[in-house]
């Protein structure tokens, strides 16, 4: 009777030891997928802020532009980042320009770089969302290269069906 007892509890501790080294790869190569992500994405933010800060009153904050992950929020996989930017004198209605504006520059930077979307879901790059508090822009930027962020897409236009008109 020991015996099985003592083989059941070496079974069910290598399971364990198993199973959390098993989330722990999992957990490392999911971070990695996500810098690499987030690194192409802050270039295409850099690239288009270099060509759009002149035409808008945009200024870098912290003198680069850095982004952080919304995934945390939204869930593992989500390749959404968000940037913040110096906008004096910005104001709501400028908004949907601006978003226009980034949409417009990603989309050729993605077409120049051959960055593709998941399932050729339309442009790679996309502005999800913007807003603005205390004399700063924020953009949440997506990165449609899985099926995790074209899911968190879908769940933006449910929750806000006259946002998704203005995407398209």
């Amino acid at each position: 009777m020991q015996t099985w007892v003592t083989i059941i509890g070496g079974v069910l501790i290598a399971l364990v030891v198993y199973e959390l080294l098993r989330r722990q790869v999992l957990k490392r190569a999911a971070l990695k997928i996500r810098r690499a992500g987030q690194r192409t994405v802050d270039s295409a933010m850099t690239a288009s802020f270099k060509v759009l800060a002149n035409a808008m009153t945009i200024q870098e904050v912290a003198g680069a532009i850095h982004s952080v992950p919304v995934a945390d929020v939204w869930g593992r996989g989500v390749m959404t980042f968000e940037y913040v930017l110096d906008a004096p004198g910005m104001i709501t209605a400028d908004l949907p320009e601006v978003r226009r504006l980034f949409n417009n520059q990603l989309q050729e930077y993605a077409i120049n770089n051959q960055i593709g979307a998941f399932q050729d879901a339309g442009p790679a790059l996309r502005v999800t969302d913007t807003w603005l508090r205390s004399g700063q822009l924020h953009l949440d930027v997506a990165y449609l290269m899985n099926e995790a962020t074209l899911e968190y897409l879908k769940d933006l236009r449910r929750l806000n069906p006259s946002a998704s008109k203005k995407q398209s």
